[in-house]
């Protein structure tokens, strides 16, 4: 299986860089260190554990093996989504009644969190609140995401549900069946959210050190001796917040979990006139396709937006004809689109066998979190807060949900290969709900409609 860490170490030119924020050029580290703790991985997880330990007092360590917001942080789409991938019957299923409701609130005060750490460092990350749309394209779609809304305003949260008309007005496509919007939402620029974290935990007394890849975690009496190219840190409690890019530094945790690139592109910017059309309703929106396409419109009135392209390997080159095409058919009022091929670039996802984000406990003072699935930017900074207090002593039975043990993903070398095979799986049965859609499209516009 293709590696990652073997993607070229210089940062694409994405969305987010050229208002990311200066880079924090932190030097690697050259000497042997001693701390509280030591978080592996500078993206958002890894920089939220750091600034939460740093703010309760801790001597906090961070090392990254680029530079930060390299890896998915840098690269994502952006979404601030106040919620998982889960329904919340599906989350009491996995983690119990107490942690299952316990997740599903936490997801939903995600944007809370993110959006409460930018105003409170004064993190220049491009905020942007409005709402997440979130369209159905299938009947099937339709009920799910009804039902969802229906148990949310039965417990009195904030839900809606936009029938075809008004969501056509809220997403400015005639495409979709109806709509979830969650007004909680919103978007970022993460490369910047990261980097202001990072910032923010060298403020309250943390040590960043970069291009600082930990190569070894032994046990030195009664702490961990994380060591680097040239120097290392001992401490009591470690925190691998490493995500997609996992490698061999702990036994088996990269086999827990299978990467999956995922591409984005930008337009070229949108007269003014044409940008209103574009979600006048919302911050970003999604659909329910398993291959979900997620939507922004930036501020320099460019949409970006994911492509189609291979899902693991080398960056071999996305889909372009096909990409263009969904977009189109989403916003016919852009047609032809204009890309930007300047800014055109991949990066990974960690996509875990439960579909959602694992805490593992991997040995006593040992820590990590990863299997984000596309849900990075909250659920990463939540879980970083949550590492981070149990590293400074909050008890399990307080965190978020429980630690779980760490599993190998089975036929790990056979990975790739049945990942490509599911994905040809979803995108069949995506075109054949789609198919469906355009039928009924065409049999209420046409004559006599």
């Amino acid at each position: 299986m293709y590696d990652p860490n073997s993607d070229p170490r210089n940062l694409p030119n994405t969305a987010f860089t050229a208002r990311g924020g200066s880079p924090l050029d932190s030097l690697p580290l050259a000497t042997d260190l001693e701390a509280d703790l030591v978080v592996v991985g500078g993206g958002v997880t890894g920089c939220s554990a750091a600034l939460h330990a740093a703010e309760g007092g801790a001597r906090v360590v961070l090392l990254e093996a680029n530079a930060i917001g390299w890896g998915a942080t840098g690269r994502n789409a952006g979404h601030v989504a106040p919620a998982s991938k889960l329904s919340l019957e599906e989350a009491v299923t996995r983690y119990g009644p107490v942690h299952g409701r316990r997740f599903n609130d936490a997801c939903e005060a995600g944007p809370d969190l993110v959006f409460g750490l930018i105003e409170r460092h004064g993190i220049e990350a491009e905020l942007k609140r409005g709402g997440v749309i979130v369209a159905a394209h299938s009947q099937a779609a339709v009920e799910e995401l009804r039902h969802r809304v229906e148990v949310m305003r039965a417990e009195g949260k904030p839900a809606h549900w936009f029938d075809r008309e008004e969501a056509a007005r809220r997403t400015g496509s005639p495409l979709y069946r109806g709509a979830t919007w969650a007004k909680r939402g919103g978007a970022i620029n993460p490369l910047a959210y990261a980097r202001g974290m990072a910032r923010a935990a060298t403020a309250r007394g943390a040590r960043v050190f970069e291009h600082s890849r930990a190569e070894g975690i032994v046990r030195q009496g009664r702490a961990w001796r994380v060591s680097t190219a040239s120097g290392s840190v001992t401490a009591p409690k470690v925190i691998i917040a490493t995500n997609a890019h996992t490698d061999g530094l702990w036994s088996g945790l990269r086999r827990s979990i299978v990467p999956a690139r995922s591409y984005h592109f930008v337009t070229e910017p949108l007269p003014d006139e044409l940008a209103r059309t574009v979600l006048p309703g919302a911050a970003v929106m999604t659909d329910r396709r398993r291959l979900l396409i997620g939507l922004r419109l930036t501020a320099d009135n460019r949409i970006h937006f994911n492509g189609y392209g291979p899902i693991n390997g080398p960056d071999t080159g996305s889909d372009i004809a096909r990409t263009v095409a969904r977009l189109e058919e989403i916003f016919p009022q852009l047609r032809p689109v204009k890309l930007d091929m300047s800014a055109a670039w991949s990066g990974w996802m960690a996509m875990s066998a439960a579909g959602t984000w694992k805490l593992h406990r991997l040995a006593d003072g040992v820590t990590a979190a990863l299997g984000c699935n596309g849900r990075g930017v909250a659920m990463g900074s939540f879980f970083g807060r949550d590492l981070a207090l149990h590293a400074l002593g909050t008890p399990e039975a307080d965190l978020t949900i429980p630690f779980e043990r760490l599993l190998k993903i089975p036929f790990y070398p056979l990975a790739a290969l049945i990942a490509r095979f599911e994905l040809a799986r979803r995108d069949r049965l995506d075109k054949a709900e789609m198919e469906a859609l355009r039928r009924d499209n065409a049999a209420r516009t046409g004559p006599g409609a």
